[in-house]
């Protein structure tokens, strides 16, 4: 049996006020979810570990295949670097940057936006004007942007050690400062200083860029800085669905996903149609998944944009999108395939921030048609905290989708 696992990023959600304490999931039209779920087994997953707090490269990561044992050295530098395709060396620092909006704070710099008011054009030309910084004390300085406000640095010379503190203050930060990277160990003094000279440099270079100076009198915030988060070195990762002989695929708009998808050797959908944003072409991606299965046996489907509305505390757009999302997936019922729907992480929509609190999920066998449900549920956070599915982590549930697509029987493991 073939299978496809939906990754909805940010999926779970906390009661919200307006909508009567349900969440966006509750409150959302989704009547192909609520028969999928009810037809197979639905609970709770928890995407690291009991009241560990997870984001998009974690709890996606683990979904996707990486063992747990691997979560505490899985930096989002090296994964967004794979993502733009990058092959990094031996000795590279990669880091997750974000454009931002600055502004003087006496001799510090207070964090207007980390997003740069989610800026989606020009940032081309922003980075095409950042690369004429560098080479800085012998290294190499590159800088990519991905999507939206999304970029990876790249810095590549001698001496390099990745073991340094993020200048991002985070959304659950104390402060909104920006940070001073800091060396965290013996060696690295010289690669935080690398950072800090070359942030002042990206300061320099885009206050008065012509890009910000449009966005500026359209009334828009500039992006006149960048944040930087998951410094890393290159690293390899394992993978329970490889293990097993599996042949997998990607599909996904996002730039995180996709980099996990080739560090864990699967294959990656690249198409225009699919972003990172509301926009994304839904179904597109279902129609693009079932081709896939023509010769991979599991499709993974990830979308970004639950998780973008959950952050912008706009409960109606997720729980709009999630209506959508339903529609587009309907088109895979009564296809010959197991459907799985899980998440990286809970976001609540009511501050804008990750939580460590168990995700929605389900797996159904293949050939579950539309009609009435074995169990009558509305498919949500509180259905599922009272569901069949045994409480495990998203490795545990990943293995128990392969177990319910072969049968019961994994091909061997390949370790």
């Amino acid at each position: 049996m073939k299978g496809v696992l939906f990754i909805i990023d940010g999926l779970g959600d906390l009661p919200i006020p307006a909508f009567e304490g349900r969440t966006p999931l509750e409150a959302a039209q989704t009547p192909f979810l609520d028969r999928l779920a009810g037809r197979g087994r639905f609970g709770v997953i928890d995407p690291i570990a009991p009241g560990v707090l997870p984001n998009t490269h974690s709890g996606a990561g683990m979904l996707l295949g990486m063992y747990p044992g691997q979560v505490s050295r899985l930096n989002r530098g090296p994964v967004e670097a794979a993502g733009l395709g990058l092959q990094l060396q031996e000795g590279d620092v990669a880091l997750r940057a974000n454009f931002a909006t600055l502004e003087r704070a006496g001799d510090d710099w207070r964090v207007v936006d980390r997003r740069a008011g989610r800026i989606r054009h020009g940032t081309a030309e922003l980075a095409e004007a950042m690369a004429g910084i560098g080479p800085i004390d012998g290294v190499s300085v590159l800088f990519q942007p991905t999507e939206q406000h999304r970029g990876v640095l790249v810095l590549s010379g001698p001496g390099l050690d990745a073991h340094v503190s993020d200048t991002d203050p985070g959304d659950h930060g104390d402060s909104n400062l920006l940070k001073h990277c800091r060396a965290l160990s013996p060696g690295a003094e010289r690669t935080a200083s690398l950072i800090n000279r070359y942030g002042q440099r990206v300061r320099e270079t885009l206050q008065d860029h012509p890009v910000n100076q449009q966005r500026r009198q359209a009334g828009l915030l500039p992006a006149n800085g960048l944040l930087t988060r998951g410094a890393g070195h290159p690293l390899a990762l394992d993978n329970l669905v490889a293990d097993h002989g599996i042949r997998a695929s990607v599909v996904s708009g996002c730039n995180t996903v996709k980099g996990l998808g080739r560090l864990l050797g699967f294959r990656v959908i690249d198409d225009a149609r699919f972003t990172a944003d509301l926009d994304t072409d839904l179904d597109a991606k279902v129609r693009v998944t079932l081709d896939e299965l023509q010769h991979a046996g599991l499709v993974f489907v990830h979308v970004k944009a639950p998780d973008i509305c959950a952050h912008d505390r706009d409960p109606v757009a997720k729980r709009d999108l999630l209506s959508r999302i339903d529609q587009s997936l309907g088109s895979l019922v009564g296809e010959p395939v197991g459907i799985a729907v899980a998440a990286d992480h809970t976001t609540d929509s009511n501050t804008g921030r990750h939580t460590a609190d168990p995700v929605p999920a389900f797996m159904c066998a293949a050939g579950s048609e539309v009609g009435e449900a074995c169990v009558s549920i509305k498919f949500g956070e509180t259905a599922c905290r009272n569901g069949n599915l045994p409480r495990v982590d998203s490795h545990g549930f990943l293995q128990s989708f392969l177990e319910m697509l072969s049968g019961g029987i994994l091909p061997a493991s390949k370790r």
